[in-house]
Parts: C-alpha cells; structure tokens; sequence
C-alpha cells in the first residue's frame, strides 16, 4: 500500500501545467526563433546602409549604421552561443530579457540614425519588436515591447524637429503608433490564447496518460490480485466437490476458512474501487461533525493494529470537523501501511495549526522513501510490492481527506523511517480554543 515504493498552476509565459523542462525547451525555441529572424534582420539593414540614396548621409551617419549593423551581427552570435549553453530555466529568462532590450534598442537605434529623411519608412522596423514580444512573453511582452519603442519613436521625432528641423507631427505618430498598438493587441493575444490552447491540450495528455496508467495498473491488478484469490476459492470448491467426503473435517474447515480470506480479501479490493470511483467523481455521501480526535483514532487502530504496536500521543481536548467513518478509513489504511513497511517506534501525535486546522502525524522508523517514489505515492496502483497491496490505499487516503476539506502530506521522519501528515480543519471546540 505504501504506494511508488522501491520505484503535479500557471507558469511563466502562461505555460500551464508543463514542466521546467518543458518549459525551458519552449523558450530556447523562442530564442532560435529570434536568431535565424535577426540573421535576415542583419543583411536587410546591411542592404538598407549600402543602398541608400534618397539624402546625403550626415558626416559620420553611415559609418554609424555601419557600427550598428556590426553590433546586430555580434549581438546574435553571442545570443546564439548564449542560447545553446543555456540548461537553466532561470538563467534562459534572463537571456531572453537581454536579448529582447537588445533588439529594441538596436532597431530604435537604426531608426534614429535615419531622422535626418523625414520621407523614410524605417519606422515601420519597430513593429517588429511587439511581434517579438509577443513570442517571447505573450501579451505582456507585446505591450511592453510597443510601449518602449513607442517612447523612443516619440522622443527621436522631437530631436528630429530640432537638428534637423524635420516637421513634428503628432497625429502622425499618434497614427503610426496606433497602428502598432493594434499589431500588438492582436499578436499578444494570439500568442496568450494559442499558450491556454497548448496548455489545454497539454492536461489532456496528461489526463489522457493518467487514464492509461489507471487501466494498466487495473489490468495488472486484474490479472495478479483478482485471479489469485478466484483460483484460490475455486480450488478449494473443487477439491470439497470431488474429495470433500474423504477428508478429515479439520482439513475441510481449515480450506473454508481460507477461501473465505480470499472472499475476504475481494470484498475489500471492490470496496476500495467503489469508494475510489465514488470519491473521484464527486459522488461520496459525508456527515460532517465535530470528533474527537483520539476515540477516532483508538477506533481504526482497534482494525488495524490488533498487536497494539502503536502510540497515540494525542490529548483528549482535540477535535476535528471530519465523517466519522471515513476519518476511520484513513486511520486504518495509514496504520496498515506503516506496520506492513515501517518498523517501530509506531507513533501518531497531532497539533492544533492556529486554531483553524489540526495536524495528524504518522510516523515510524522504517526504510522510509526513495526519491523515485515520492512522486507518485498517491496515485491508485502505483505499488511494486504485490501480496495484499495492489496499490489503492494511498490513493483513497488523499480522495478522502481533500473530500473532507484537508489534505495528505509525506515528509521523512527524523532521524529515519516515513511521516504521512494529515491536515484536518479543527473542530468547534478545538477552534474556538
């Protein structure tokens, strides 16, 4: 039952529901984007420098567009090499922040130095820069990105009017940065919807996934722990039909008791199933009230704990907002865990968490935990240990207690051995304390 032994809101971007490394991939992808798109941005402004007519460059101007166009080309090259040594989510948002300032500031640097022709369209240049910011950061990158060359488009019109006495027109940049407004609205919102898209279609893999991984853990189940007990009863069914007259009454009592274990032991496995389906979809009758905590307690160990072995350290006071008889259930499914795999000391304490919830703790000081199977540990059928477990009572643990409004922990013990740690809302009494 200790479920995975010996073997999940919205990030950033909007990237719900991936994974870092999921999350970091997209955004080296983003950044490989940026560098083939600032490779053709290079020879466009090369061309652009090499090619101009329309005015006579100002002294020092086009040796300027030259350097700028040099410091494009080396930008990239050490984005680039940046980007494939990059294997830290952190530090490839960090990149893509310098890479995205970077850009700005260079385009508005080549639209600046073309001020001197007040009839060039180089302007239109800086709408590139919401489109990348939209690829990098969705809306808020688009935005952001228009505000900031907005600013700069702005202020190199002004120095314009005065160096070169070009005509400020301000319905003129109030139009062409409208324009870019609106190319930043739509490119930010499609990039957020298409993410809230991915991210949906991501979960539903997830779901999908998980479906599979329940019906092969069902399969597997199917095929070890129903079939056991079945060939079990009906071994014994035949052996009474054929041979039931010759054999001694203490052999044919004790093969009726065991193939009532194995009735036994089925019932339980479909109730587990049934009590799983019914929490899952939201279809468990509970009669919430206030518990005390430890008569609860010394209740499911009376079921679980026949030898005694544990120590309950809890004071009489204690009460919890719970359903009795599902209360029961967790006790005896973490109880039964913990003396199958654990080793004594058996304790269960429990602490009163500000007075609005109180803390159930379970410990022993067995083997504990490998890291590989902490994952999972709540899953249904995630146990490799066959026998009696097939993998459920973790499972239902968790269902019902976030079915009563609290929630399952695992933390290892000190100095060794496991901790499962339920959290409870506190009873009126216990509250009101």
């Amino acid at each position: 039952m200790r479920n995975g032994e010996n073997t999940g809101g919205i990030g950033r971007n909007g990237h719900a529901g991936q994974d870092l490394p999921t999350r970091l991939e997209d955004v080296r992808r983003s950044e490989r984007t940026m560098v083939i798109v600032r490779g053709l941005a290079t020879v466009f402004a090369l061309v652009q420098v090499l090619s101009y007519r329309q005015y006579p460059y100002p002294d020092g101007l086009k040796g300027a567009a030259l350097g700028l166009v040099g410091a494009l080309a080396l930008a990239n090259l050490a984005i680039w090499v940046a980007s494939t040594r990059t294997s830290d989510l952190r530090a490839a948002y960090r990149l893509s922040y310098i890479a995205m300032v970077a850009d700005i500031l260079l385009a508005s640097g080549f639209v600046w130095i073309y001020t001197f022709d007040p009839e060039t369209a180089l302007w239109a240049v800086l709408f590139i820069m919401p489109l990348e910011g939209a690829i990098r950061f969705a809306l808020p990158g688009a935005l952001s990105a228009w505000a900031a060359v907005t600013f700069i488009y702005a202020a190199r019109e002004i120095w314009g009017s005065r160096m070169y006495d070009n005509p400020l027109l301000w319905e003129s940049i109030s139009f062409r940065m409208g324009i870019g407004l609106l190319i930043a609205l739509v490119a930010g919102m499609m990039a957020r919807d298409l993410l809230r898209q991915r991210a949906r279609v991501a979960q539903a893999l997830e779901d999908v996934s998980k479906i599979d991984r329940l019906r092969s853990g069902l399969v597997a189940m199917l095929a070890h722990d129903v079939r056991n007990p079945l060939t079990g009863i009906r071994g014994t069914l035949l052996t009474l039909i054929r041979h039931g007259s010759r054999l001694p009454e203490n052999e044919r009592d004790q093969m009726i008791r065991g193939a009532d274990e194995h009735a036994a032991r089925l019932e339980r496995l479909a109730t587990d199933l049934l009590d799983l389906a019914r929490l899952e979809e939201g279809r468990m009758d509970l009669h919430l009230e206030d518990i005390p905590l430890r008569a609860a307690i010394e209740s499911g160990l009376t079921a679980a704990d026949a030898g005694q072995r544990y120590e309950v350290r809890i004071g009489e006071p204690v009460t919890v907002r719970a359903d009795r008889g599902r209360l029961e259930q967790i006790v005896v499914n973490l109880a039964t865990n913990a003396l199958r795999y654990g080793k004594p000391p058996f304790i269960i304490d429990a602490a009163v968490d500000r007075g609005s919830t109180v803390s159930i703790r379970f410990r022993d000081e067995g083997p504990g935990l490998k890291a590989a199977g902490k994952g999972a540990l709540f899953e249904a059928f995630q146990t490799e240990t066959r026998g009696s477990s097939v993998g459920l009572g973790l499972a239902i643990v968790r269902a019902l207690t976030e079915a009563q409004g609290g929630e399952v922990t695992f933390e290892p013990n000190q100095p060794r051995g496991a901790c499962f740690r339920i959290t409870l809302p506190a009873g009126g009494s216990t509250a009101a304390g």
